[in-house]
């Protein structure tokens, strides 16, 4: 490396959140916040406590203080609403035949 040059690596010199690689101990727990709402709720009120047991980077830990509380609402709720018409699909085609 020349003198004077910088070589960063990744996610370094990027804003909170942007680029950030989910481990996946955080893509259990947005599962898990996604469809079970009383944990949701914990996630917003003790974050300590609910993400406890799950294998969490300093990245994951800071996008989850800076995921907004409505944005997890609208995913469960849209993520509801897409399993129910599924399920709703899965028995008429079945009913069906």
């Amino acid at each position: 490396m020349e003198s004077g040059s910088t070589s960063q690596g990744p996610g370094q010199g990027q804003a909170p959140g942007q680029g950030h690689q989910p481990s996946p101990g955080l893509i259990e727990l947005l599962g898990r916040a996604v469809t079970d709402e009383q944990f949701r709720d914990k996630l917003y009120t003790d974050q300590e406590d609910a993400t406890k047991g799950y294998m969490l980077t300093d990245g994951d830990r800071n996008a989850l203080a800076n995921l907004p509380r409505d944005e997890l609402e609208q995913q469960a709720q849209r993520f509801g609403a897409s399993s129910a018409t599924a399920i709703s699909i899965g028995i008429s085609i079945r009913g069906s035949f």
